[in-house]
C-alpha cells in the first residue's frame, strides 16, 4: 500500500510551531547571556555589552533554523544570521565605550538595530524580493523591539522585589520577550517562507 505524503502544514500550525520554538529560543539565548558575561569576567575582559547580543543571537537562530531549513535549506546561514546581526550593535556600542564615545539608549537602541539587522541578514539568506523583504524588516524589528522592552519593563516600571520571588519574575518578564518575538515574527512567516523557493540542505 503506497503511503501518502504528509499534508503541510498550515500557516496557523506553523506560526504556532514558530512561537513556541523562539520562545525555547529566548529562554535559551537567556542562559546563554549569563554563561558568556561569566565566561568573559574570567578572561579579564571587564563588563561588556557584546555578550548579551551574542547570547539571544544564537539562542533564538540555534531553534529558529530548523524551522527554516525544512523548507528552505538554510539553517546554518539562518543561526549565522541571527548572531551576526544581534552581535554586531552590541560589540559596536563596547567599541564605542573604549573610545570613550557615548551612545545613546544603550540597551533599548542595541535591540533595535540588531533587530533590522537580523532582519536584512535574514532577507538576503531567503532572496526574498524587495515587497517581501520590506514586510520580514518590520516583523523583525518590531519582534525584537518588543523581545527587548521586557528588560526595560523589568528596569523602569514594574517594582523590584527582594529574594527569590523577585527574582523568579524579573526572570519570568524577560522569558515572555520570546513569545512576543515568536508571535511578531510568525504572523508573517507563512508566506514569507512561501515565497522562498526549497533549496538543499
Amino acid at each position: 500500500m503506497t503511503r501518502r505524503a504528509p499534508l503541510p502544514p498550515s500557516r496557523v500550525e506553523l506560526a504556532v510551531r514558530w512561537t513556541r520554538i523562539t520562545f525555547y529560543g529566548w529562554s535559551l539565548g537567556f542562559a546563554l547571556v549569563l554563561a558568556f558575561l561569566a565566561l568573559s569576567g574570567l578572561v579579564g575582559l571587564g563588563n561588556p555589552q557584546f555578550p548579551v547580543g551574542l547570547g539571544m543571537g544564537v539562542g533564538v537562530g540555534l531553534l529558529q533554523r530548523r524551522v527554516v531549513a525544512e523548507r528552505t535549506g538554510t539553517g546554518t546561514g539562518w543561526l549565522g544570521a541571527s548572531a551576526l546581526g544581534m552581535t554586531a550593535p552590541f560589540l559596536a556600542r563596547d567599541a564605542a565605550r573604549l573610545l570613550h564615545l557615548q551612545l545613546p539608549h544603550p540597551l533599548a537602541g542595541s535591540i533595535v538595530v540588531g533587530g533590522l539587522l537580523v532582519g536584512l541578514l535574514q532577507w538576503r539568506l531567503l532572496r526574498l524580493d524587495p515587497g517581501r523583504g520590506a514586510g520580514w524588516f518590520v516583523a523583525s524589528l518590531a519582534g525584537w523591539a518588543l523581545g527587548g522592552s521586557t528588560v526595560v519593563l523589568n528596569e523602569r516600571v514594574f517594582p523590584k522585589m527582594p529574594g527569590i520571588v523577585g527574582a523568579l519574575m524579573y526572570i519570568g518578564v524577560i522569558l515572555t520577550g520570546g513569545i512576543l518575538l515568536g508571535a511578531t515574527t510568525g504572523l508573517i512567516l507563512p508566506r514569507t517562507l512561501e515565497a522562498c523557493s526549497p533549496r538543499s540542505p
